[in-house]
């Protein structure tokens, strides 16, 4: 037992004796009188106490999750141009509820450029087009339960030659004063919303067929667009007449909420674009709006296949497919579609499915919380100067100015500006933090703190040792039976 108490006090001694904590030194320090060592006691102890107090305010302060916002600037030689959607702001043309009307195949020229986009010269269902009219022209006439629309199922192919071709609102598009050929290589089709058919340039998302490496510009380069609004061939009456221009990320699709900007006809409009990213943090700081955020992969290419990364706008558009197709066993033309999906009848698109589309674009749902904000989001801002024109060498083609929008889009200059969030405390802060508590209150260490493992340690093993003897000993001693 003596053995055992001298080795620990031994143990202890030498720390106190050698620590960097002056306190314990002084406290235990036999040169020191009782009155001496009692108020070293007490020093100690009351700075021992503040070193408790700051220690847990700091990690209250922690578990904040704060952090601080950092905004920098950083000049490119070049940047990826977005991907511009145009929409007309009235889907239908007239000459498509004409059901009389025919193209003449002899006399067509094959090559024509108006006449893009996969039109095949065949007549839209009149079906087709008695719904359109009674839905568009005045819905309250429209009787969805009526027997001949719970049968009839619109075509994807229908709905895609329905209403304006590309040649009909894309006269010419030039790249740096060159006109560009081969435009439906170009553009996809896709739907902003239901009957609303947009034509999007450089866009990747919906265009996996005609993938194309990304493209960059300089901050001289610019692209511009001849658009024909068709205002004369709407086929119902139209408080305004124009297109809506959409701004993305080549990767991602665009939907109802997607922001726009309007053209009107008539106009030289000019948009300046700036690129701006936003790096948000993931849990537990939840930097995005209280909201976590998901951090994505890069895009994988590669065998053939293209794969878009992650994008919050791609996530709402499959959960509302997956949700249409669970609920109504059907999608319609603005979801996420293939070869497999099966259409809405007009009685499933009315009663169900644009009952969910409106839903989640008109108050949002929470069956599509999974949806995350990407931790690094990319956004464009643009500048929009607009004045009327009449160039004269566009003269050859074109003899109504009004219905025409000429929009020349290019970037303002080649800065990012990034602004990300960053924690307010990082590894080096807490480090300096604690160590400066430490070091303040009682003079320890990371040091002392290894010292103080050393002693502990060492205790330890006395221990185990003593116990060790304490249970073989009087078995060594216990006499043998005879």
């Amino acid at each position: 037992m003596s053995g055992f108490r001298h080795r620990l006090s031994s143990t202890w001694g030498e720390f106190l004796n050698e620590t960097s904590l002056h306190g314990c030194k002084n406290i235990v320090a036999k040169q020191n009188g009782p009155v001496k060592r009692t108020l070293w006691f007490l020093c100690f102890g009351i700075m021992v106490g503040t070193l408790t107090y700051t220690t847990c305010t700091f990690y209250m302060k922690y578990v904040e999750y704060d952090f601080k916002t950092k905004t920098s600037v950083r000049y490119h030689p070049r940047l990826e141009f977005p991907a511009i959607t145009i929409c007309n702001l009235h889907p239908l043309d007239v000459n498509d509820f004409n059901k009389s009307n025919s193209i003449d195949r002899k006399n067509h020229n094959e090559s024509d450029p108006l006449l893009l986009d996969g039109e095949n010269f065949d007549k839209l269902n009149p079906l087709l087009l008695e719904y359109f009219e009674q839905w568009l022209s005045n819905p309250s006439t429209l009787n969805a339960s009526d027997s001949k629309w719970q049968v009839f199922r619109p075509k994807v192919s229908d709905m895609i030659k329905l209403g304006f071709r590309l040649g009909d609102m894309i006269l010419k598009v030039f790249r740096n004063e060159q006109l560009l050929l081969n435009m439906e290589s170009q553009f996809s089709v896709n739907f902003r919303g239901p009957a609303e058919k947009c034509f999007t340039f450089n866009g990747r998302y919906f265009n996996e067929t005609h993938y194309h490496d990304p493209l960059m510009f300089h901050a001289n380069d610019k692209i511009a667009f001849i658009l024909d609004t068709k205002q004369d061939r709407y086929a119902f009456s139209s408080l305004t007449a124009g297109v809506r221009l959409i701004l993305h990320r080549p990767e991602e699709p665009f939907h109802a909420l997607s922001p726009t900007i309007r053209l009107s006809p008539g106009y030289y409009h000019q948009i300046k674009v700036s690129e701006r990213r936003y790096k948000y943090l993931s849990s537990p700081y939840n930097s995005y709006q209280n909201q976590d955020c998901l951090h994505v992969d890069m895009p994988r290419k590669g065998s053939g296949e293209y794969r878009p990364p992650y994008s919050h706008a791609s996530c709402v558009i499959q959960c509302l497919t997956n949700h249409t197709q669970s609920l109504c066993g059907c999608i319609i033309e603005s979801l996420h579609y293939d070869n497999s999906s099966v259409f809405c009848t007009v009685a499933e698109r009315h009663f169900c499915a644009l009952d969910i589309w409106r839903s989640y674009f008109e108050n949002g749902s929470s069956d599509f919380s999974d949806c995350k904000k990407p931790c690094l989001e990319i956004k464009y801002d643009y500048e929009l100067s607009s004045v009327l024109f009449r160039p004269r060498k566009l003269s050859s083609f074109i003899t109504d100015f009004n219905s025409i929008i000429y929009v020349k889009i290019s970037f303002k200059d080649t800065a990012v500006t990034t602004t990300s969030h960053e924690p307010e405390f990082d590894f080096g802060d807490i480090i300096s933090q604690l160590g400066g508590y430490m070091g303040f209150c009682v003079g320890a260490s990371v040091l002392t703190l290894v010292e103080l493992i050393q002693a502990a340690l060492e205790s330890l093993k006395a221990v185990r040792l003593h116990r060790y003897l304490l249970v073989k000993i009087p078995k060594e001693l216990k006499p043998n039976p005879v």
